[in-house]
């Protein structure tokens, strides 16, 4: 019980780390294009928490 409560927190906690990522991701986008090397390290990092989160979900 006590591993189900510990993932439920940090999936909830995964999943507003990716949806902040990904409003920065945008918006560092909008104003330096893209394909801009801030923009492609942020969508790395924002691959790296989805892949955290795709072995929290895996372990349930």
């Amino acid at each position: 019980m006590q591993t189900y409560r510990y993932n439920s927190v940090l999936r909830r906690a995964s999943i507003v780390d990716i949806e902040a990522g990904r409003a920065l991701m945008v918006q560092t986008g909008l104003e330096e294009g893209f394909t801009s090397k801030n923009t492609l390290v942020i969508s790395h990092f924002i691959d790296q928490l989805l892949n955290q989160l795709a072995k929290v979900n895996k372990t349930d």
